[in-house]
């Protein structure tokens, strides 16, 4: 059976994607836990290294943010080799080059942190694993751009006016913390990081 492999929120999986939408460096850290080669990445898609479950659109969506260089967070599911999977809790933030320039965007994924989190990680897991599922339901059965009016038609109904906020909404964190979270390193206090995780 399938099994849940955990980030460890000492590390940083960082994944490096171009203005253009394609994945130009992937972390050792990342690659070890997936258990592939950064030949299999590179010059790909950033969905490539994502779950089969995770929707099209949702894919979609958060590429916009990406060509207008915004800045937010996501919960995504990844694959490994041996087809496991992991959780991740992603940042994504514009690079820029000394002159101003954009460079690229860079996302970091880190466990998702259940002391900072509006109830339980694992009911967080069971919300998104459902709206994946409808969405990638409505892909395969009748196409991305139905799928796309279904989460249209679902983050308006709940008050939202884009994933990016609907994926905020299950957090209790402001921008200073999300920073300092993504900071988490191996020479940080167990005492800090046991003010996100439990199990430190």
């Amino acid at each position: 059976m399938n099994k849940e492999i955990l980030l460890d929120v000492r590390e940083k999986g960082i994944i490096k994607i171009s203005l253009e939408n394609y994945i130009e460096f992937v972390d050792d850290y990342f690659l070890d836990l997936l258990g592939y080669q950064l030949t299999d990445f590179v010059t790909k898609p950033p969905k490539t290294v994502c779950h089969p479950d995770m929707p099209d659109i949702i894919h979609q969506t958060i590429g916009g943010y990406i060509m207008n260089r915004r800045e937010g967070i996501a919960v995504l599911k990844h694959a490994t080799r041996q087809g496991d999977y992991i959780w991740a809790f992603t940042y994504y933030m514009p690079r820029y080059k000394p002159d101003g320039s954009f460079e690229a965007f860079v996302t970091y994924r880190k466990p998702i942190p259940d002391k900072k989190i509006n109830g339980q990680a694992e009911s967080l897991k069971n919300t998104i694993t459902r709206l994946y599922a409808i969405l990638k339901d409505l892909e395969i059965h009748s196409g991305v751009e139905v799928a796309r009016k279904y989460l249209v038609g679902f983050l308006e109904d709940r008050g939202f006016d884009s994933l990016d906020e609907y994926y905020h909404s299950f957090f209790d964190f402001n921008k200073k913390e999300i920073i300092k979270y993504f900071n988490i390193n191996k020479k940080t206090p167990k005492s800090t990081i046991r003010k996100y995780l439990t199990g430190f």
